[in-house]
């Protein structure tokens, strides 16, 4: 077994970044406006970061907790004490089970921490009355840090010339590459429940230091400009915790966005205020960009000013794809999973997917037997050595783990074809469209015949449902839709908000048959039921933009 060094730890890669960069902008925090955002140094976040470790030290002492036990972070995700909190708990040798704001539910939050074993939590203020309140809460909670406290921690230790080595941060914890740095949780419900996902220390030094740079994620773009980068999502969401410390650890520096969705506005004010020059976003909200490029040159020359624009998620539509190449834009398309981090990286030039160095992707032919497309298949697996592979307990017993995503053999590359089973993705994560096809199903048996979750690579899903009547009028289609939205509202409260569908708008009503289904099995047909109604889902999507 590898010995438990404190070189295995990821922060370790870190470390001297603080000192190299010391005074280069790491951090640009939205401050609630799109012409001016804060700054923060290399030099000040080791002073933070040291400061909350510090007090973290203390303020757990008497908790009694083992190294890599588990402490939940259900904050905001929206402030940079938020990722400090985390990073801090990590350097002492907890391991962090990080929870935003995706859910308010306090009953879920114990549960998926009691799953992990958990030992103690750390809440943002907004949740203390919350977890106060609930009953069975048997752990210890803390409030965690907010911005203003860190400052003000890193100003004692200051005052009087006290010793600046006090602010000089480093992890404590020796740690083997096979353990848990990190959990996570899936952007898509399993059975009514978030999965949670772990990241292992190898899993976090492969991303950071290997895989990131390999998918040139520098320091500098051309000319020597400082790399400056988006965040894709809130900042203790898998997506952005990875890019933050790729960030410090190539030198670049992270500016934060007011949602995923950035508004055309306030995007060319980061360009403008913050010097952003690669933009990282999925291609859902590309597309809003692009849209309003063609309306408002101030949008279009921000874009044709970045180095670079890649977008990940879902594929962007061929007509902004063919927009972006005709104005000159750099955009590519990256592959990535929840589990793995970055696995893929378009080649601009002959538009196929290839694996990242570092990166180890096996693709195992895949055959559903209800597909007669005559199109040859394969899925991404990841072999269990890899350091891009998740822990055992998420492998198969082949010794992959499988993305259950499908990709074609084109020339030396790959297309991705979508999802197998009965999962969808969406611009924010994940369906599990099993799950809330089933509870249609229970809720509405007199009204529904069948129904199947469509949207696979859209801004959200829709329902299309069977009515067991014939004949039905527009009134009639409508009240069904209506029914449908009443009746499941509270059996949706345990899936995420983006698997909730809570709008009749979204739910198209069909006569009994019209679904179509496989000729074996008489099972619908997901993929073929969305191109079948394609025009009344085009029609619903646009009304939403």
């Amino acid at each position: 077994m590898t010995a438990a060094t404190t070189d295995n730890h990821f922060l370790s890669l870190l470390v001297p970044r603080f000192r190299e960069h010391a005074d280069k902008p790491v951090f640009r925090p939205y401050i609630d406006r799109d012409d001016a955002w804060d700054i923060v140094t290399y030099r000040d976040l080791e002073q933070r970061l040291a400061a909350a470790k510090s007090y973290w030290q203390r303020t757990l002492a008497s908790s009694k907790l083992e190294p890599l036990d588990v402490v939940g972070c259900w904050l905001t995700g929206r402030k940079l004490s938020d990722l400090i909190n985390g990073i801090a708990l990590s350097a002492l040798g907890y391991t962090p089970q990080f929870f935003s704001t995706y859910s308010e539910d306090v009953a879920l939050i114990i549960e998926l921490l009691s799953q992990s074993k958990g030992r103690a939590l750390v809440i943002d203020a907004r949740f203390a009355d919350k977890v106060a309140s609930h009953g069975s809460a048997s752990m210890p909670y803390f409030v965690a840090l907010d911005d203003a406290q860190l400052q003000e921690l890193v100003s004692d230790a200051m005052q009087g010339g006290g010793d600046v080595s006090t602010l000089t941060f480093v992890p404590d914890a020796p740690v083997r590459p096979d353990d848990i740095a990190a959990l996570f949780h899936s952007s898509g419900t399993t059975g009514g429940r978030p999965k949670i996902i772990p990241n292992t220390f190898k899993m976090l030094k492969s991303t950071i230091s290997v895989r990131f740079p390999s998918s040139d994620l520098t320091s500098a773009v051309g000319g020597g400009q400082q790399t400056t980068i988006n965040t894709i999502s809130n900042l203790i969401g898998i997506a952005t915790f990875h890019i933050s410390l790729g960030c410090i650890y190539t030198g670049a520096c992270l500016v934060q966005s007011s949602s995923a969705s950035i508004p055309a506005q306030e995007f060319v004010g980061m360009t403008r205020a913050c010097g952003l020059n690669r933009l990282a976003v999925y291609a859902t909200f590309l597309s809003k960009l692009i849209k309003a490029a063609k309306e408002d040159d101030a949008v279009q020359n921000a874009l044709k000013g970045l180095h670079d624009i890649v977008h990940t998620g879902v594929s962007l539509p061929k007509e902004d794809e063919e927009w972006a190449f005709k104005n000159g834009l750099t955009v590519y398309n990256a592959y990535s999973t929840t589990e793995t981090g970055p696995l893929l990286k378009l080649d601009p030039t002959t538009r196929v997917l290839r694996p990242i160095p570092g990166a180890e992707p096996v693709f195992l032919p895949y055959n559903a037997s209800d597909d007669s497309s005559g199109v040859q298949l394969y899925e991404l697996v990841v072999p269990s050595g890899a350091d891009c592979c998740p822990p055992p307990a998420l492998c198969a017993a082949d010794g992959y783990y499988h993305s259950n995503d499908l990709f074609e053999r084109v020339h030396d590359g790959w297309v991705y074809r979508g999802r197998a089973g009965d999962w969808i993705k969406v611009v924010s994560g994940f369906c599990d469209t099993k799950t809330m096809e089933d509870i249609v199903r229970k809720a509405c048996p007199d009204i529904v015949h069948d129904v199947v979750v469509v949207g696979s690579g859209r801004a959200f899903p829709c329902l299309i449902v069977e009515s067991p009547d014939e004949g039905l009028t527009d009134d009639k289609r409508k009240e069904v839709a209506e029914q449908v939205i009443k009746r499941t509202a509270d059996l949706l409260l345990g899936l995420f908000p983006h698997e909730q569908i809570q709008d009749p708008r979204r739910v198209v009503v069909v006569e009994k048959g019209s679904l179509p289904r496989t000729w074996e099995k008489g099972n619908i047909r997901r993929p073929a039921a969305e191109k079948q109604f394609a025009k009344q889902l085009d029609e619903i999507y646009a009304a939403a933009l």
